[in-house]
C-alpha cells in the first residue's frame, strides 16, 4: 500500500471485510476505500459467469488490479475488466525471503519498493477508544497474548505467568482473541489484568501501540503490534521467523534452540523486556 501511494496511485483494496477493515485508514499505509469480496456483487469475480454489467461498471473505473491469489475465476474476471492485472501468488516460495518482501514483489511494475513499511495511524475516535482501555494502566505498561493459531505455537502460558512476576508486572494489558480462553485463563485471574478482547483490529493495534513492550507468540497480535509501532517481542517455535517474523520499526525475535515453545526460558525474555518498561516518560 505505502508503495503505490508513494507513487502517487490511489489504491482500494478487494478483501474480506473484517481483515480488511484492519487497512483501512488515515496512514500512508493504508486504504480508504475497502470492497468486501463477501458481497453478492463482488461474489461474481469469483464464478464462471463472470461480473455484471454493473460490477463492471465498478471496476472499469481501476488502471490496474494485483490479485494475491491463485483462483483462476478471480484472475480471468479481474483481466477482462480492468486492463492491467498482476497476478502473485500468496505463499512465498522456498528461499524467497521474508513473506513481506515477497509480497511486495507483485507491485514492482507499478511502483518502487525499496522502503520499509510505515506503522499504522489511528483514527481520532480509534485513538479515544485506545486511551479509554488503557487508562488505568501505568504509563509504561506491558501488553501480552498468550495464544496463536496452533499449540505448537504458543509459549506456555505459566511462562507467561512466571514473566509477569519476574518482569513485577502488576497491572497489564492482556490480549485475548476468540479461541485464546484456554491459554488466558490463568491471566486472566490476576488482579491486575485488563483485558483487550471483542475489539476491532485497530482499536486493538491502537492500544498495543501506547505499551512499553508488547510480548507473543507468532500470531497475527504479534504481527499487529509490530505494525502499530509497538517494541515487540515475538517468541517463535516450529515457524521460520526469517519467513513470518513480524515486520516493524522495532521488532524483536527470540527463537526455541529445538523447534519447541518450550525451549525459551523466562529469564530470557525477561532482560529484553524489562529495560524497555523501566525507561522514564510515557510510551
Amino acid at each position: 500500500m505505502a508503495c503505490l501511494h508513494r507513487s502517487g496511485h490511489r489504491v482500494a483494496l478487494l478483501a474480506p471485510h473484517d481483515a480488511g477493515s484492519a487497512l483501512v485508514g488515515p496512514g500512508p499505509g493504508e486504504v480508504r476505500l475497502l470492497l468486501p469480496w463477501e458481497s453478492a456483487r463482488i461474489a461474481e469475480l469469483f464464478t464462471e459467469a463472470g461480473p455484471s454489467a454493473a460490477l463492471r461498471e465498478t471496476l472499469g473505473g481501476f488502471d490496474a488490479a494485483v490479485a494475491f491469489s491463485r483462483d483462476a475465476d478471480l484472475a480471468r474476471n479481474l483481466g477482462a475488466v480492468i486492463a492491467r492485472l498482476v497476478v502473485h501468488d500468496p505463499m512465498p516460495p522456498a528461499g524467497s525471503g521474508h513473506a513481506a518482501e515477497w509480497l511486495a514483489r507483485a507491485v514492482s511494475s507499478l511502483a518502487p519498493c525499496a522502503e520499509g513499511p510505515p506503522v499504522l495511524e489511528a483514527t481520532s475516535d480509534e485513538a479515544d477508544r485506545a486511551a479509554a482501555l488503557v487508562r488505568d494502566l501505568p504509563p509504561r505498561f506491558l501488553a501480552v497474548h498468550p495464544g496463536s493459531g496452533s499449540p505448537s505455537k504458543t509459549w506456555p502460558a505459566d511462562r507467561f505467568a512466571r514473566l509477569l512476576d519476574a518482569l513485577g508486572a502488576d497491572r497489564f494489558l492482556l490480549v485475548e482473541g476468540p479461541a485464546d480462553a484456554a491459554a488466558a485463563a490463568a491471566l486472566r485471574g490476576r488482579g491486575g489484568a485488563v483485558l483487550a478482547r471483542g475489539l476491532t483490529a485497530r482499536v486493538l493495534g491502537a492500544a498495543l501501540a501506547r505499551a512499553a513492550a508488547f510480548v507473543g507468540s507468532d500470531s497475527g497480535v504479534s504481527h499487529l503490534a509490530a505494525a502499530w509501532g509497538a517494541p515487540t517481542m515475538a517468541l517463535f517455535g516450529p515457524t521460520d521467523p526469517g519467513v513470518w517474523s513480524p515486520v516493524g520499526p522495532r521488532v524483536t525475535v527470540l527463537r526455541s534452540p529445538h523447534a519447541r515453545m518450550d525451549g525459551i526460558g523466562v529469564d530470557v525474555v525477561a532482560a529484553r523486556i524489562a529495560p524497555l518498561l523501566a525507561e522514564t516518560g510515557p510510551r
